[in-house]
């Protein structure tokens, strides 16, 4: 993951924060409750991501012949094929 879990929970409690400010806003739990949902969707969101690389890195193998042998250059083969899985499947990063 690419925050740390110390600064997803500053997140969230700042989050929490910000949401407790804005006028028509009413809370049916507790602030601990509400932080641990907060942190859990933040991290769940993270996630995605994370399993998208490892998921392009998998299809990658199929082209390790021609990386090593510098046909293709594999950051180049990795954004794009990001990009292109991102835009078919629709995920927002």
């Amino acid at each position: 993951m690419k925050l740390s879990p110390a600064k997803i929970e500053q997140l969230s409690a700042e989050l929490l924060e910000q949401l407790a400010e804005v006028d028509g806003v009413m809370f049916r739990g507790d602030d601990g409750q509400l932080r641990i949902a907060i942190n859990q969707i933040i991290t769940d969101e993270l996630m995605v991501e994370e399993q998208l690389d490892a998921e392009i890195h998998r299809m990658l193998q199929a082209y390790k012949y021609e990386i090593t042998m510098g046909r293709m250059s594999y950051d180049d083969l990795f954004k794009k094929t990001k990009q292109r899985l991102v835009r078919e499947r629709r995920i927002v990063l």
